[in-house]
């Protein structure tokens, strides 16, 4: 065993292995700092919006990070139910809650199936589930859904982020009913179809999951939902569910609601279009929360560098919600621009943002045909030069 330092929170954790898998009884990953700090920052949303006695929620725990860290890091007054089904886990957890000083009267330490877990009767719905399981959410999301309160926020973790980015494209089939796209943008249509299959699971119930914040990190996708409830708006949510025409030919994109309006061939280069979806079209960023996630991350010295790096990056690109970016280099390639240009000129050319996905992608408002143009202005540029 040896002791870890993350945040205010200090944990014994078994002696970490360069690689994680799901044969380890207990894991501690140094990787998922970021996702951490942000489950704590969307926490404190929560406890800022709530004035009173916050239930939270931890259904899948192993060493307990979690739960400390939002007990000792967020301002509310906050009660934390972290659950393993693992014995192992259970006692590292007891041990870690511990060492944090934390009063019992704070947290709860349980060993149940997550999904028994989940929709036990406690006599209370909780205000906060983080769900970060090793691979697919999907066997978690509807009790989660049902466990929740309304108003409630979903942190949620998803690390199978082959199948939904395309590398896997039968298993997206099958375990999310919706066609990938392995383009420059994948992980984008990786998480819009994810944020479909949440909204789906739960519209069964007439619950409607609102997604408030998306991103892609290393191996994992991280989203928040909120919870309502009502036909009505879970069917608004359904409304924003789509298709994405895209040409791996000219790198043309084009959303589409209605089926009837699905073309086959795109209309600039005469290449067989490709279709992607369901997907949820609609917005990625909630206004308000990405706002206060990167100014709570701003003011505290216990959030990496990292995460504020990332969400400095968000926040900008939150202002141009778009289905989808360009990557400068593979439009430079396709349009045989003998230079590429630096992104910071790149965002000019293409009146843009840059986007926390790739290096060197560009969100833009420009017509496909506008960015075509723009690009021979370049390759025209760089040849004279």
């Amino acid at each position: 065993m040896k002791t870890v330092q993350e945040g205010k929170a200090r944990i014994l954790v078994p002696e970490i292995r360069e690689v994680v898998s799901s044969d380890m009884p207990v894991f501690y990953n140094p990787k998922m700092r970021v996702n951490r700090d942000l489950a704590v920052l969307g926490l404190e949303f929560l406890c800022r919006k709530l004035d009173r006695e916050i239930m939270v929620a931890d259904p899948l725990a192993a060493s307990g990070i979690r739960g400390i860290r939002f007990i000792l890091e967020t301002s509310g007054q906050v009660k934390v139910f972290s659950n393993d089904i693992n014995e192992k886990a259970v006692e590292i957890m007891e041990e870690n809650f511990r060492l944090n000083n934390i009063p019992r009267d704070r947290y709860m330490i349980c060993r149940e199936d997550a999904n028994f877990f989940l929709r036990k009767s406690w006599g209370f719905g909780f205000d906060y589930v983080d769900l970060d399981p090793f691979g697919t959410p999907v066997p978690f999301v509807e009790s989660v859904a049902l466990s929740m309160k309304r108003g409630g926020i979903l942190s949620l973790t998803a690390t199978d982020t082959a199948p939904l980015s395309g590398t896997y494209p039968k298993t997206c089939i099958r375990r999310y009913g919706a066609k990938p796209l392995r383009n420059e943008f994948k992980h984008e249509v990786g998480i819009r179809i994810l944020i479909k299959k949440v909204i789906e699971l739960a519209a069964q119930h007439d619950i409607a999951m609102i997604p408030l914040f998306a991103y892609s990190h290393l191996h994992y996708f991280k989203l928040f939902f909120m919870k309502d409830r009502g036909a009505d708006i879970t069917s608004s949510l359904i409304d924003k569910f789509g298709y994405l025409l895209y040409c791996f030919n000219c790198m043309n994109r084009e959303p589409v609601k209605d089926l009837f309006k699905l073309k086959e061939r795109c209309p600039y280069c005469g290449f067989k279009f490709t279709i992607g979806g369901p997907m949820w079209i609609g917005d990625l960023w909630d206004e308000e929360f990405t706002e206060f996630l990167y100014r709570e991350a701003e003011e505290r010295e216990d959030i990496s560098k990292e995460t504020r790096r990332i969400l400095k990056l968000i926040r900008e690109e939150a202002k141009l919600q778009t289905v989808g970016f360009y990557v400068v280099s593979k439009l430079c390639e396709k349009r045989s621009v003998p230079q590429q240009p630096h992104i910071r000129e790149a965002v000019k050319v293409f009146e843009g943002v840059r986007t926390h996905f790739e290096g060197d992608g560009v969100r833009t408002a420009l017509s496909h045909e506008e960015v075509l143009r723009r690009t021979e202005s370049l390759k025209a540029y760089y040849g004279d030069h």
